[in-house]
């Protein structure tokens, strides 16, 4: 996607570890420049610095200001980048709105739905761009493992699990407030949320379960999410709820989904995030909190495996900020949407043979900076472009935040 070159002068608010890759992440784009950066010590603030000027050597030094919203209202920012804990983000997005701010939220944007919500109206009303920084369908793993399922390419989804198993946090971190964080669900589950509502459809029912350590700290929580599935009709969701005529039909279509988070692991152990994606011919594995690894096997028709090798082939295997939209535009010109109707692809008539694919990307960190960096390129076409509301939408950012406070209520179990 090509758009005017502009340069937006950029302010992060927040100047945690995520916040120094974000300024390594953007030096690299002519489309913005670092200006300022907001952090409550001068270590923090100079590792961000450090990011920054690693791979921009020679720019004037950004300023510094100890608290986020001295920097919202230094009238030389046009982008407040905020990477605050999330109680901050709802107040913090407000003020910059009112200042006449572009604003990209780390997620989730706010502790509910509804203060999300209410800021996106806002931005609207300021006709400033506001987003959240949920990137993983800005990885073309996820792009092309949504054209499988949308095309039904290894038939209709019947069932799919999220594991996503990380090192503990540290005991007394702001991550265990919920008061601050919101929980695992809210703080870091609306990523995999966002993912889950494009490939399954929207949810109709959520339940959410946690244990709860003698600490006090729930650091594992999962829910089982009952989506309504889609049609297969490009990338185009079904909307209309089922009626008594046609909920035998409709029923056809839901999915339920488990999603499971684990901040349990030790320091030394291996972190794993797995998607595992079960269909009526085959099933689809992704593998990777920052998805490196796809696997996908079945048995299919001929022609079957022909498209999914031909989209495959689209994914980059370097990392590329425009990856996840090189393989949307061969799959919006080359997929029909009803080439695999199951009454086609099930006869036995048709013949089928066994079917293995592997796809692995390598350079982790550079598919995660591929990934930030494409998100802020969405954020610049909003920018310049007031009809664009972005791959990922604030829609959506309230839809995975709604999602995951239905699932952070339910149920406890207390150990010790």
């Amino acid at each position: 996607m090509s758009y005017p070159l502009s340069s937006y002068r950029v302010g992060i608010a927040g100047a945690g570890a995520f916040a120094a890759f974000l300024a390594g992440a953007l030096a690299t784009l002519p489309e913005f420049q670092l200006t300022a950066v907001a952090g409550r010590t001068d270590e923090k603030r100079q590792r961000v610095l450090a990011a920054y000027r690693q791979r921009q050597p020679d720019v004037a030094s950004p300023r510094e200001y100890r608290e986020a919203t001295e920097l919202i209202r230094d009238p030389d920012i046009d982008v407040v980048v905020l990477s605050t804990p999330p109680h901050l983000h709802a107040s913090l997005s407000k003020l910059a709105l009112m200042q006449g701010k572009h604003v990209l939220l780390e997620k989730p944007g706010a502790l509910t739905a509804a203060a999300l919500k209410d800021n996106a109206h806002l931005a609207t009303k300021q006709r400033r761009a506001f987003a959240v920084n949920l990137v993983l369908r800005y990885n073309p793993l996820v792009e092309a493992v949504e054209w499988m399922i949308r095309h039904r390419l290894l038939g209709r989804v019947y069932h799919a699990s999220l594991h996503n198993a990380a090192h503990r946090v540290t005991s007394g971190h702001w991550f265990w407030n919920r008061n601050q964080s919101g929980g695992i669900f809210i703080e870091h589950g609306v990523h995999f949320f966002e993912v889950g509502r494009h490939w399954f459809g929207e949810p109709e029912d959520a339940r959410g379960f946690a244990i709860t350590e003698a600490s006090g700290e729930q650091s594992r929580m999962w829910a089982s999410v009952i989506h309504r599935g889609c049609t297969r009709h490009g990338h185009v969701r079904e909307t209309q709820l089922p009626t008594k005529e046609s909920e035998s039909k409709s029923l056809d279509e839901y999915v339920p989904v488990q999603y499971y988070h684990g901040f349990t692991m030790e320091e030394d152990a291996p972190e794993s995030t797995q998607w595992e994606v079960h269909c009526a011919q085959g099933r689809i594995m992704l593998e990777g909190w920052i998805p490196q690894r796809l696997y996908v096997e079945g048995v299919l028709a001929e022609e079957q495996a022909k498209q999914i090798d031909a989209l495959l082939d689209t994914v980059p295997t370097q990392p590329r900020a425009d990856a996840y939209e090189q393989v949307r535009a061969w799959a919006t010109a080359r997929l029909s949407p009803n080439a695999y109707a199951p009454e086609r692809t099930s006869s036995s008539f048709v013949s089928r043979l066994p079917y293995r694919r592997t796809l692995s990307l390598s350079d982790r960190q550079g598919w995660y900076e591929a990934m930030a960096q494409a998100r802020f390129l969405d954020l610049c076409r909003m920018i310049q472009d007031p009809n664009w509301s972005g791959l990922v939408t604030l829609d959506d950012a309230v839809a995975d935040l709604s999602l995951a406070e239905s699932c952070t209520v339910s149920e406890v179990w207390q150990e010790g």
